[in-house]
């Protein structure tokens, strides 16, 4: 019966842990600047950009060599930016407003 239990509870936490490695992932723009600056997610999964700063961002997201190429729009201070990455490769991620602010994402 303990062999069982742990089983289950081994099941459990894999189970959670792969749920969790899919939820969305939060990158926020605060100081004008993004909070990492290279990050690595799995296909499919969402990163969300948060406007932490008081200033507007503009999230521009392109794709080496996948032809991504997106303009999250104006965003105002508070608001975010939801982008789902479907496609492996990796992404240069930029703001429109401010040209230094820059990271990299690897989809894997």
């Amino acid at each position: 019966m303990k062999q069982i239990t742990l089983a289950l509870g081994l099941v459990a936490m894999l189970a959670a842990a792969a749920t969790s490695a899919d939820a969305p992932v939060t990158v926020n723009q605060k100081g004008l600047q993004f909070s990492v600056a290279e990050l690595s997610v799995k296909k499919g999964q969402t990163v969300v950009f948060f406007n932490d700063d008081r200033t507007t961002h503009n999230v521009t997201v392109s794709g080496d060599g996948n032809g991504v190429s997106v303009n999250g729009g104006l965003q105002p201070p508070g608001a975010d930016f939801r982008m789902p990455f479907s496609k492996p490769g990796t992404y240069a991620i930029s703001c429109g407003i401010h040209p230094k602010m820059k990271m990299t994402i690897v989809v894997q």
